[in-house]
């Protein structure tokens, strides 16, 4: 309950993005979900910064692009919307690929590496699909709860990507 307000609280909700960080870094390592205490503030500060940071290059600036793009067009229809479909898809899973790509060693150049990234997402997507469409109708629905759902998204992604690297090592 504490991450849903934090959330929606401005500068706080850094503490709150800190909190699904480490539930990523959880599932990435292939632990059983825990759900940790409050304590560590300042640690929480700066993974929700980094994590942050990621959400926005990769999710949010693509999102407001492509919506300013629609915005653009001269035509009023709701066919004009439906680039928007892909984009919004592709938007939530996309900053947890960039992440594990800087976990990798925690280095932000690794973020970039786009051949990486469209490997992940491509490789991966039999295992997100599903939990990415209902964890965007959770937003859509009750856009509050965006930290609810991401606690079980973020430990599933982390732990779906780490799969696919250990398929990669065995094959």
């Amino acid at each position: 309950m504490l991450g849903v307000v934090f959330s929606i609280i401005p500068v706080a909700h850094f503490v709150a993005f800190g909190y699904l960080y480490r539930l990523f870094v959880q599932g990435r390592a292939q632990r059983d979900i825990s759900l940790s205490d409050w304590g560590d503030w300042k640690g929480m500060f700066v993974d929700g910064l980094k994590l942050f940071l990621i959400v926005l290059l990769f999710g949010i600036i693509p999102v407001a692009l492509m919506s300013a793009l629609v915005g653009l067009s001269p035509w009023d229809s709701v066919f004009v919307k439906i680039p928007m479909a892909p984009v919004l898809f592709f938007a939530v899973p996309l900053p947890s690929a960039a992440l594990y790509l800087y976990l990798l060693n925690e280095d932000f150049k690794n973020c970039f590496n786009f051949q990486a990234l469209v490997g992940l997402m491509k490789a991966g997507i039999h295992a997100y699909w599903v939990p990415t469409i209902a964890y965007i109708g959770l937003m859509f629905m009750l856009p509050f709860t965006y930290f609810a759902g991401g606690i079980i998204y973020f430990y599933l992604m982390g732990n779906v990507f780490k799969n696919l690297e250990r398929e990669a090592d065995r094959g």
